[in-house]
């Protein structure tokens, strides 16, 4: 069963907008803007692309806030992915600042019929900008009782560094914790972290031929 809302969330002090607003803030408020997009697992190949629990989060206007989510039970590509559990929620809002987060979990992770799995995974991504400084992070991201090819990159607390690569012999490679970073760190910010991100390559010619990626989450931020 999949369940899909994208609920407006009216935050105080919106009304004034309904009262009048001066032409000297008009340009500020065309140039704010939040964004946000989280998905449990994406698997793409020759036949088309499949995601599951996709949350994109809806137009958010000044001084207001907006929400999405969706949720799966599960998620099978035969051969390729079978998880549990998957959502995805992204959440935004305007005022003083522009702030927006996204989260995507997934539970009871195999890839390749078990060349990577994990029992649980968190992807969080959270953006601010005030104007003056912006900034993303991904605090709160983690891997739990992650394995790939027999090898364990799971840590105490749950994390991998960011951009680990690890060779699959024959299949292509995999990054973990993989975070892509925009933005010009001023007036706007923006990441995006890849939990797991297989690139499926052929084994004679190199050439990319789909990928999986499994806890994906995206935030961006300008004010």
């Amino acid at each position: 069963m999949r369940i899909s809302t994208i609920r407006p969330v009216q935050l105080l002090g919106a009304l004034w907008l309904l009262i009048g607003v001066t032409g000297a803030v008009a340009p500020v408020a065309e140039a704010q803007s939040v964004s946000g997009k989280a998905y449990g697992a994406s698997v793409q190949g020759p036949l088309g692309t499949e995601q599951s629990a996709v949350a994109v989060l809806p137009a958010v206007s000044v001084d207001d806030g907006a929400m999405a989510d969706d949720a799966a039970d599960a998620m099978t590509v035969p051969g390729t992915l079978t998880t549990d559990a998957l959502t995805g929620t992204t959440s935004g809002a305007i005022g003083d600042a522009a702030a927006a987060q996204s989260v995507a979990t997934v539970f009871n992770v195999s890839l390749l019929n078990g060349l990577i799995t994990a029992s649980s995974l968190t992807a969080t991504v959270s953006s601010t900008s005030d104007g003056t400084q912006a900034t993303s992070n991904a605090l709160g991201s983690t891997l739990a009782d992650l394995v790939v090819n027999g090898v364990s990159f799971t840590s105490g607390d749950g994390t991998v560094a960011p951009n680990t690569r690890v060779t699959l012999p024959g299949v292509g490679y995999v990054v973990l914790n993989e975070q892509l970073p925009t933005g010009d760190g001023v007036h706007s910010s923006g990441l995006t972290v890849n939990l797991i991100h297989v690139v499926l390559e052929n084994a004679l010619t190199g050439a990319q031929t789909g990928e999986i990626i499994v806890g994906s989450a995206t935030s961006t931020a300008t004010l």
